[in-house]
Parts: structure tokens; sequence; C-alpha cells
């Protein structure tokens, strides 16, 4: 089994940070002064197709929002990512940031939730 990647690593190869316009679905979670966007564009079978995030800049946060972005991909299915679930996701997060991997559980969790009539993508 291959170890889960490293912030560094994470936050080097970043290639999910986009705008979301257009996105099937777009969530977001905010606190302790830092926000992350979570955007999906869903395939004709409903499974995500890409993933992008934006976000406030904190490393950690960053790594964390990567790597689901990248778990997303690979078929992974929002409810599948609790925070716990991505804090083993990411190697090397200082024990005062390992919270940010809550931000980003919230907005997969909205992203899981069906979506709400009239409510925006």
């Amino acid at each position: 089994m291959t170890a889960a990647p490293t912030v560094s690593e994470l936050v080097e190869g970043a290639t999910h940070g986009a705008r979301l316009e257009g996105a099937s679905r777009v969530a977001a979670a905010a606190g302790d002064g830092r926000q992350v966007r979570l955007g999906v564009w869903l395939d004709g079978r409903g499974g995500v197709s890409r993933a992008g995030f934006q976000s406030t800049s904190c490393a950690a946060l960053i790594a964390y929002a990567e790597r689901a972005c990248q778990l997303l991909e690979r078929g992974r299915h929002p409810r599948e990512l609790p925070a716990e679930a991505l804090r083993d996701a990411v190697r090397g997060v200082h024990p005062a940031h390992r919270a940010r991997a809550e931000l980003v559980a919230r907005a997969l969790a909205d992203l899981a939730a069906p979506p709400q009539p009239g409510a925006e993508p």
C-alpha cells in the first residue's frame, strides 16, 4: 500500500485549485477565519468527473482540500470522507492544524446531501 501524501507534496503538486463556475454542485464551510469551497462536476451517471476547490491560504487546509478532490475523482463518495479519513489521507500536518480537516469534511457532507429545490450549484 502506498503511503498517504504529505502536506508539502499536496501543496506543491496541487492541481485542483480552480474556479468553480459551472460546477454541478458547490459546497462551502468556514470557521476560525478560514474557509473552503468544493465543487464537483458530475458525469452522466452521477459520478464525479472533476473536482475543484478554493480556500484561504493555509497549507493544511489546501492539502486536505486537494486530497479530497483527488479521492472524489477516484470514485470515493463524499460520505466516505469524514474528517478522520482526511486526516489519515494526508501526512505531515502539524497537530495544531489537524482541525482543518473538519472544514473540508463539512463541505463534503454538504456535497453528499440531496440538493435543495431552487438551490444554486
